[in-house]
């Protein structure tokens, strides 16, 4: 048994991937989720900002700013376990051991490092959870 909670960061349609969701809640991570991607609940301090996901594919906005925004985002609220929140029902509660983190990028397009939750998942590694990405555990530090 870990010693660390374990959060799991895949996409929607990897459910059936082996380790990639974990037993918890499916909770969103997307700025502008599709009806059937809203899960029980969203995830405000790892979800970019509609404004922020508009400017970077309109190309306002580079990826690397992009990036840099989400990343102060996560760091700017309480992300460690126990802090991190998510929005169900119109309450916050705390991210749970086994909740998985979903967006709608592809696997591919996260280990190629243009999905944010590539980008989120060693900061909440460095804030004391086990994060798994994808079916592949992020290490700490």
């Amino acid at each position: 048994m870990a010693d660390r909670p374990t959060i799991f960061l895949s996409n929607w349609s990897s459910y059936r991937a082996p380790g990639c969701h974990g037993p918890g809640r499916k909770l969103t991570i997307m700025a502008r989720p599709r009806p059937w991607e809203h899960g029980v609940g969203k995830v405000p301090a790892c979800t970019p900002t509609t404004e922020a996901l508009d400017s970077v594919k309109d190309g306002r906005l580079p990826v690397a700013d992009y990036r840099a925004g989400v990343e102060a985002g996560i760091r700017g609220a309480p992300h460690a376990p126990g802090g991190l929140t998510a929005i169900i029902g119109g309450k916050a509660e705390p991210v749970a051991d086994g909740d998985t983190l979903c967006c709608g990028c592809s696997r591919e397009r996260a280990a190629a490092g243009l999905c944010h939750r590539a980008w989120v998942a060693p900061i909440l590694a460095a804030a004391g959870w086990r994060v798994v990405l994808d079916g592949k555990e992020v290490p700490v530090g």
